[in-house]
């Protein structure tokens, strides 16, 4: 419980940074027009200058995960923090540096490869904090994720006042794991395990609390079962629901490692292209 909340916080503190960004864009967007500085002048050749080395500092944290003798320096899930937020920062102190202008080729291909690489990060975050234990925590396995499902509680022993909901709940579990498991991205399983396990709360949830009441009506007389049959009810409601999900990220837990991977096919190259093209601009800009 402890470890969802810290991550619920991780999660709204990120949105928030995102939102205060964005924010500032589009106001700075607007701002441009009024011409308060240039790209070369002391202001806007300060912010590419912090920008820059904000986007340089990125390398630091791949090598750091690499290179042997750096690996006691400092804890890595920290060196990611800072990286998701230099890699957001830089990009933007950057664009605020060029006016939101590009005035020629050699800029246009660095602005071109900084936004891929930065767009392309937002995706990469993504598909980490689905195959690790929250976003900064340790990498996940398969089989971990499988120990967490069987953790969640007994099925059978919960809903034994409703069998045919214990069936579902074991069918859809079985047929959603094997598919999971199988060689290929999957991606119509990927994709529509969502849709499906928000169809099976519904009508589960509905068949649960006619069952339980149905069972409350049979003991009448017991006057604390008819006095907690909404918590008992609400209760199961989220163990099925928590139930579920956990279900869910099993099965899409495969899916996401391939693209991870595949992502980082995509991303690696851009990251070089970034750095070629940001010392080619550097370089241009003093000489000319």
């Amino acid at each position: 419980m402890e470890d969802r909340e810290e991550e619920e916080t991780r999660r709204n503190y990120w949105t928030l940074y995102l939102v205060i960004i964005t924010v500032t864009m589009i106001a700075g967007y607007f701002l441009s027009a009024l011409h308060l500085y240039k790209p070369g002048d002391k202001i806007g050749y300060n912010m590419g200058l912090v920008g820059g080395l904000m986007m340089l500092t990125l390398l630091f944290y791949p090598i750091r995960k690499r290179i042997h003798f750096m690996r006691n320096w400092g804890l890595l899930p920290k060196w990611f923090k800072w990286h998701m937020i230099f890699g957001i920062l830089g990009p933007a102190l950057i664009v605020f540096h060029s006016t939101f202008y590009i005035g020629s080729i050699n800029a246009g291909v660095a602005a071109a490869c900084m936004l891929l690489v930065s767009g392309s990060g937002i995706f990469g975050r993504f598909f980490y904090t689905k195959i690790h234990y929250g976003l900064y925590g340790r990498e996940a396995s398969l089989k971990q994720l499988e120990t967490g499902l069987d953790g969640v509680g007994d099925v059978k022993a919960i809903f034994a006042f409703a069998p045919k909901i214990h069936e579902k709940l074991t069918a859809f579990r079985t047929r959603s794991v094997n598919s999971g498991l199988e060689k290929n991205l999957n991606l119509w399983n990927f994709l529509t395990i969502g849709i499906r396990v928000k169809f099976l709360k519904i009508t589960l949830t509905y068949r649960m609390k006619r069952a339980m009441y149905a069972e409350a009506r049979k003991h009448r007389k017991d006057k604390e079962l008819r006095e907690r049959i909404d918590e008992i009810f609400w209760e199961n409601k989220e163990f099925l629901d928590s139930y579920l999900e956990s279900v869910q990220a099993v099965s899409q837990f495969s899916t996401y490692e391939r693209l991870f991977s595949l992502w980082h096919v995509f991303h690696v190259p851009l990251v070089y292209m970034l750095v070629f093209s940001a010392i080619w601009h550097v370089i241009s800009v003093h000489m000319y």
